[in-house]
C-alpha cells in the first residue's frame, strides 16, 4: 500500500470515528459539521389498548377496596368511551360497597342478560343478605350458581346464606363444592368450620381450623358467629385482644361477616398452608 493510500485510509477512519463520537458521546468529535439528530418516534397507544388499561386500573382499585376512587375513574372513563356491561358491573360493585344499594341494584339488573349474569345475581344476593332477606339471597345465589357452576366464591356466598337460613342441606352441598373447587380459600373453610359448629360437631370444626392454621382471632370469630346464630351468649373470653379489634370510628365493610363471605374483590382472605379435601 502506498503512503498516499495509507493517509486516505486514516482520514476515512478518523471521519467515521468522529461521526460515531458525535452521535454516541456528543463531545469527542472534531468534525466541523453539526450532526443530524433525529428524535425517536413516540410509541403510539391505540384507543382500544388505552381503554383496556383504564378498565384494568378500575378493577385494581376495586380489588384493593378503593371504592370511591373506582367511582371517580369510572366517571372519567365514561367521558372517553361508552358504558358497557363491564363498566355497569364495576359501578354496581362500587355503589354497593359505598352504601348505595338501591343504585347498585339498578346496575346489577343491567347485566342479568349478559355474559356477566352470574356476577349480577351474586351482587343482588349480597345486597339482599345485607338487608336481612336471607330467603331472597339464597334464591339469587342459587341462580348465580346456575349461571356459573364452578365459581367457588358464589357457592361460598350461597353456603353462608343457607347457614343463616338454617337450610343445612343447601349449605353443606354449596360449601363442600366450594371447598373442593378452592381448597386454599380460607373463607370457604371458615364457613365449613362454621357449618360443623352449627351442627354440633365441634371436634370436626376444630380439626378444620387446625388443619388450615387459622389464627386465634379467626377461630374465635367463627365461634362467636356460631354462638350468635344459635342464640348462645358470647363470653368475655371469646373476644379477641384489643389489637385485633377495629379502631373507634372505623368504616365497617359493606357486607356482613367479611372474613367469611365473598366480598366484591377477587382476592382471598388468606390461603391455607396446604390444600385439604372436604371431610
Amino acid at each position: 500500500m502506498t503512503a498516499w493510500n495509507r493517509v486516505r485510509g486514516i482520514r476515512h477512519l478518523s471521519g467515521g470515528v468522529a461521526a460515531f463520537c458525535v452521535l454516541a458521546a456528543g463531545g469527542c468529535a472534531t468534525h466541523p459539521s453539526a450532526p443530524v439528530v433525529t428524535n425517536a418516534p413516540e410509541p403510539k397507544v391505540s384507543s382500544s389498548n388505552l381503554r383496556g388499561l383504564s378498565l384494568q386500573l378500575i378493577q385494581k382499585m376495586e380489588a384493593e377496596q378503593k371504592w370511591y376512587a373506582a367511582i371517580s375513574y369510572l366517571d372519567r372513563y365514561l367521558k372517553e368511551w361508552p358504558a358497557s356491561d363491564q363498566t355497569d358491573l364495576l359501578r354496581a360493585r362500587a355503589l354497593a360497597a359505598t352504601g348505595e344499594p338501591a343504585q347498585a341494584e339498578r346496575y346489577f339488573q343491567r347485566v342479568l342478560h349478559t355474559p356477566l349474569a352470574a356476577q349480577g345475581y351474586q351482587g343482588l344476593g349480597l345486597i339482599a343478605a345485607r338487608g336481612g332477606d336471607v330467603t331472597r339471597a339464597i334464591r339469587l345465589f342459587q341462580r348465580a350458581t346456575r349461571e356459573d357452576p364452578t365459581n367457588a366464591g358464589i357457592l361460598n356466598d350461597l353456603g353462608y346464606a343457607a347457614l343463616q337460613g338454617k337450610n343445612w342441606d343447601v349449605a353443606r352441598n354449596a360449601l363442600f363444592r366450594a371447598g373442593e373447587l378452592a381448597p386454599q380459600d380460607e373463607r370457604v373453610w371458615s364457613n365449613i368450620a362454621l357449618y360443623y359448629l352449627l351442627r354440633g360437631d365441634g371436634f370436626r370444626a376444630q380439626q378444620i381450623m387446625g388443619a388450615h392454621h387459622f389464627s386465634w382471632a379467626v377461630s374465635q370469630r367463627i365461634r362467636r358467629e356460631a354462638n350468635q346464630m344459635t342464640g348462645v351468649p358470647t363470653s368475655a373470653g371469646d373476644h379477641p385482644p384489643a389489637a385485633a379489634t377495629a379502631p373507634s370510628g372505623a368504616v365497617m365493610p359493606a357486607f356482613p361477616n367479611p372474613p367469611l363471605t365473598q366480598l366484591f374483590s377477587s382476592g382471598n382472605a388468606g390461603p391455607a398452608t396446604e390444600p385439604r379435601s372436604v371431610p
